[in-house]
């Protein structure tokens, strides 16, 4: 079997088009994906590991209401979002 290539020409103004649509398409995509994860629910243990703390803290910001959480089938489970503006309410910059 023969490889060939095959080549096309395309107007510069098509081409532009083309790209800031496919980067359009791009943007809407990972937009989706950023409010999907932020919309995920974790279980405990996956949120003191995103939260890199200790059983305890998080018993304690769950107890207090520092986080809210939501209680299926006996399991605790808290949101992305809600663990993202905690971090983000907490937030300290060095200037």
């Amino acid at each position: 079997m023969e490889n060939s290539v095959n080549l096309s020409v395309v107007p510069t103004e098509t081409l532009k088009q083309l790209q800031s649509e496919i980067s359009e398409i791009k943007n809407f995509l990972l937009g989706k994906k950023e409010s999907e994860e932020k919309d995920k629910w974790l279980s405990k243990k996956e949120a003191r590991i995103r939260l890199k703390v200790c059983q305890k803290t998080l018993d304690t910001y769950l107890s207090k209401g520092v986080l809210p959480y939501s209680r299926f089938a006996g399991k605790i489970y808290v949101k992305v979002a809600d663990i993202e503006a905690h971090l983000q309410n907490h937030y300290i910059s060095r200037k």
